[in-house]
């Protein structure tokens, strides 16, 4: 056997001996257990013999989520069967670290496998990918956007849930806003409200007119008028 025969070999057994370690992978979930945050994934590539046969791994059932945070805050999402990412294997066996973290025994001699996975959601092909994508900022959204809250570059800060809408603007104005009328906290102080009522900073109001127990302070009426330096009753309608 010459030396290129046995580098080629080597090669061939090497890379078939490769084929048993596993080190990441697309997949998506199955089924979800949100108390335990733990997810039966399915790994999304189909394996393939040396005879060309197709075979599909079994769901991986014990799967760890990550959810982005520390010990004291996280970030957590709704996790749903379907939904697409990536599955990573443990170099060690990780059986003793899902009940106890920190440093943890390591009871079998296990290494790169399949029973080791963590899952990576987010992880998307075409077919998902986000709808109505903004590369600005940092923004938090339902599958088709209708429902999100925005921070963009410039310091603006949008929610919005399909019905009603804040805006948050660099300068400090504050939007409010519904299908029925609006509040707006303008960057001065005064507030106004659909478009009519103002009140200012020092307390006090303009609007067409003000209504206070069913009394209109536009229209109102006085009784006792009497000439000269006294002063009338209350308003009587």
């Amino acid at each position: 056997m010459t030396a290129l025969q046995s580098t080629g070999l080597f090669r061939t057994a090497f890379r078939e001996m490769m084929k048993g370690v596993c080190t990441s992978v697309p997949g998506h979930v199955l089924t979800f257990d949100p108390d335990q945050q733990r997810a039966q994934v399915r790994i999304g590539v189909q394996t393939v013999t040396a005879g060309g046969a197709v075979i599909q791994p079994p769901p991986i059932i014990d799967a760890p989520v990550l959810f982005a945070g520390g010990t004291q805050f996280a970030t957590i999402h709704q996790i749903d069967p379907g939904d697409e990412g990536l599955i990573l294997f443990s170099q060690r066996c990780v059986d003793a670290w899902k009940q106890t973290g920190g440093v943890a025994q390591n009871p079998l001699a296990r290494f790169h496998d399949t029973h080791d996975a963590f899952f990576i959601p987010g992880f998307r092909p075409l077919p998902t990918r986000i709808s109505g994508f903004a590369n600005d900022g940092i923004r938090m959204q339902s599958r088709d956007g209708s429902r999100h809250v925005w921070i963009k570059s410039s310091g603006e800060i949008v929610a919005d849930n399909g019905v009603a809408h804040v805006q948050i603007t660099p300068a400090g104005a504050v939007n409010i806003e519904n299908g029925a009328g609006h509040i707006r906290l303008q960057a001065d102080g005064k507030v106004v409200i659909n478009g009519a009522c103002v009140i200012n900073t020092d307390g006090t109001i303009e609007a067409p007119n003000i209504t206070y127990a069913g009394i209109s302070a536009k229209d109102h009426k006085h009784g006792g008028v009497e000439p000269g330096g006294g002063s009338t009753g209350g308003p009587t309608n």
